[in-house]
């Protein structure tokens, strides 16, 4: 009877190998081999987490990637924001980070539109394939403030 187990450990990215075979006389014979790898695609080192912010405030998404050989991105709800690090239209949207396999989100000011759910994205490159990160809900707090009650008239009564 063999058993091989393996277990990565993330981010660093060791593979660790017990192997156990058990011989026909019964003498088992055990082996613990400590083998150093480093995966051939990319890979996710950090990836965004459900985040709960106060709105006027800053959000920051984490997404870093082992092995980049793609172009990151973002997306809201399915709807891609684009590739480039100033998101173009989405002036408040920074895709952040003081080198290039850093792809985090930054998001200033947070406005209740904000909300929803985001992925970061990595294309594919050079035989490797695309990858996208579990999905990460952004939901908005607001401040309360004074209430403001609109008087009905009459004529706008439903019945």
């Amino acid at each position: 009877m063999s058993r091989v187990s393996a277990v990565l450990l993330h981010p660093a990215a060791i593979l660790l190998f017990f192997l156990h075979i058990d011989q026909p006389h019964g003498l088992p014979l055990h082996t613990d081999q400590l083998a150093h790898s480093n995966p051939t695609g990319q890979y996710f080192l950090s990836t965004p987490h459900n985040t709960t912010v106060t709105a006027g405030h800053q959000a920051r998404l984490a997404c870093s990637v082992g092995n980049l050989a793609g172009t990151c991105q973002w997306t809201r709800d399915g709807f891609a924001l684009g590739t480039d690090r100033n998101l173009a239209g989405f002036s408040r949207y920074l895709m952040g980070g003081d080198r290039e396999h850093v792809c985090d989100l930054t998001i200033e000011p947070v406005l209740p539109l904000d909300e929803g759910e985001y992925r970061c994205q990595v294309s594919g490159g050079d035989g490797v394939p695309a990858i996208a990160s579990p999905p990460a809900a952004l939901s908005v707090n607001s401040e309360p403030g004074q209430p403001y009650i609109v008087q009905a008239r009459e004529e706008d009564m439903v019945e």
